[in-house]
């Protein structure tokens, strides 16, 4: 068994604009989702409305979960207990916990892509109508809700249900079983995304079995010619094509290869899900951190990984959904490896695209967003997206300092306060600054006894260190291999680490469909945009270059960044993103 190399310390306050963000959720959106019936109707009054209408109380009961560990709501805890009651409740005898008709069952219809007309998850209405293809992927979300939930409250009663679903997914596709791969969507791709839970449920339990079934998932991809994801990665193949390249599920799927690796140490499982993390990140990847996506002639729908030559800013589209299992990838990756380049994708995904789908009412998210569109699509509804991405958003919010190697290690520099171990003395540690606005940051320790140990911390994606300072004195500090600066003393209370910084102006080009090239900018981590109520005709940098476009940016007094005397000025992409603007964020270059 690998462990990980980084363990979380206990967050106990976010502040600054992602505190805003988190509490956006934690106070409407959550309860507004709980108090819907939405989460448990398909369950108590089967067959439910919709197709996946199961996945959303799985996903509830990760990130309410994760919320309460930091807020520790007792209105909250209540909740989660009713729901997590009533869900085990509706299991039957067998073991399923769906939401399905008994005709329609994935143990009545074990495989269906091989029938007329297999459904497509972009059309509901037929995918009601044959009521099948996504009963798997409802268990899938069960096992993770209900296993992290019993992971802060255990309870015997929560493992023995997951037990018994995995026990009925067992005997339909293990062994000689019926083939995982012939259920559900884009050549069985969203049916292995069981293959994370299953780790999951053999990480809680040591049943031998599960471990088993989780590689015969693995088997079972690499049989069938369309969904080769592992050998695809190993041999340098891309991401466009196992699955037909869908986005979501091709990350849940890597995740499951690196639960696979912490259970294993087979590090074919963990150069999967490396291969696969840089691909996205070198080839698919929007400056504000969105995984993009497009319908083309070689894949299924819009949320299908497309060739870099088919980028066209207008035309591609960031599920919300991917921008959550980006970040999960990320900090997965991030707690085995510890590097701090995995810190970076999420927090930039964060703090861009991810905020930029969450409206200010704290109920209404996007499904969909694009890097240039005139107006986001904003609503109240309870989909997919809307319940994936305040996972992303509380398990980053658990993943801000931590212990690494003995070291304390600072993962942010936002503000916020966590709990510090024995091991460090005990008390707290506070990160006082106006992240992401500012750099500059100040680090308070309070901890109980001093301790002598070494501290580093991260700068985030685009942002130079100037200087370090302890209690006033310049101090000295080495960048270590991880990409964190370190240094080592004694720490008692009182003691304040400065970190002087400046987040720098930078570009970033995109070549793309019919010969095109577009440029974007950043300020530090942050994704610029121009905020546009009707797509504008204008072209500021056409003709010139992407150095000559950075070249005529300036940075006002006020901290905007302007265009030269054309009028334009940037702000962060997720600010331009309202119910009556869009972002312009790439513009046309030479």
């Amino acid at each position: 068994m690998t462990v990980n190399k980084w363990q979380a310390l206990a967050t106990v306050r976010v502040a600054g604009s992602q505190g805003t963000r988190l509490d956006l959720w934690r106070h409407h959106r959550l309860r507004f989702v709980a108090e819907s019936g939405y989460l448990i109707d398909g369950f108590e009054h089967r067959p439910g409305v919709h197709p996946w209408q199961g996945e959303h109380l799985g996903k509830w009961l990760h990130a309410a979960t994760l919320a309460w560990r930091m807020t520790g709501d007792q209105e909250l805890r209540a909740s989660l207990r009713n729901n997590v009651e009533r869900l085990l409740a509706t299991q039957l005898a067998d073991g399923y916990l769906g939401t399905y008709a008994p005709d329609a069952t994935f143990v009545a219809r074990p495989e269906n892509a091989t029938r007329a007309n297999a459904h497509d998850e972009s059309d509901v209405a037929m995918a009601k109508r044959r009521g099948i293809g996504w009963d798997t992927w409802t268990h899938r979300y069960n096992l993770y809700g209900l296993l992290t939930y019993e992971r802060v409250f255990p309870d015997g009663a929560v493992v023995d249900a997951c037990r018994r679903m995995a026990d009925l997914l067992v005997e339909v596709y293990g062994g000689d079983g019926a083939d995982l791969t012939n259920y559900g969507t884009r050549k069985g791709i969203s049916a292995t995304t069981l293959l994370e839970s299953i780790v999951m449920l053999y990480e809680r339990t040591g049943d031998a079995k599960y471990l088993d079934f989780a590689e015969h998932i693995v088997e079972r991809m690499e049989a069938n010619p369309a969904l080769r994801l592992m050998s695809t990665l190993l041999t340098g193949g891309g991401v466009v094509e196992p699955g037909e390249g869908k986005g979501y599920q091709l990350m849940a799927n890597l995740l499951g290869y690196l639960g696979l690796y912490r259970c294993t140490g087979k590090r074919q499982y963990l150069r999967t899900a490396v291969n696969g993390w840089t691909e996205i990140r070198d080839k698919h990847l929007l400056v504000t951190g969105g995984p993009w996506t497009r319908h083309t002639d070689y894949n299924g729908n819009r949320e299908c990984f497309a060739r870099s030559e088919d980028f066209d800013p207008r035309e591609i589209s960031v599920e919300g959904c991917c921008d959550a299992t980006w970040i999960q990838l990320c900090l997965h990756l991030f707690e085995l490896l510890g590097e701090s380049k995995y810190l970076d994708a999420a927090e930039t995904t964060l703090y861009n695209s991810l905020h930029g789908h969450q409206h200010g009412d704290g109920i209404r998210w996007c499904y969909y967003t694009a890097p240039n569109e005139a107006k986001p699509t904003y609503a109240d509804t309870i989909h997919c997206c809307a319940s994936s991405m305040p996972r992303a958003m509380e398990m980053l919010a658990s993943h801000l300092v931590g212990e690494i190697d003995g070291h304390l290690a600072i993962g942010t520099l936002a503000p916020c306060t966590v709990s510090l171990s024995d091991a460090f003395g005990g008390g707290t540690l506070t990160v006082a600054s106006e992240f992401p606005a500012d750099p500059m940051t100040e680090i308070h320790f309070e901890p109980q006894s001093a301790r002598t140990y070494t501290c580093e911390f991260r700068l985030p994606a685009g942002v130079v260190l100037l200087q370090a300072r302890v209690n006033g004195e310049s101090a000295s500090v080495a960048l270590n291999g991880r990409g964190f600066y370190e240094l080592r003393r004694r720490w008692g209370s009182g003691d304040v680490l400065a970190i002087e910084a400046v987040s720098e102006l930078a570009m970033r080009t995109q070549d793309g469909e019919n010969d095109g090239r577009w440029v974007a900018f950043t300020k530090g981590p942050i994704a610029l945009a121009q905020k546009v109520s009707a797509f504008p005709d204008d072209e500021p940098f056409d003709g010139r270059s992407p150095a000559e476009a950075l070249a005529m940016l300036e940075l006002a007094a006020d901290g905007s960044v302007r265009v030269g005397d054309t009028g334009i000025a940037l702000m962060p992409y997720h600010l331009a993103c309202t119910d009556d603007s869009g972002p312009r964020t790439y513009f046309k270059c030479r």
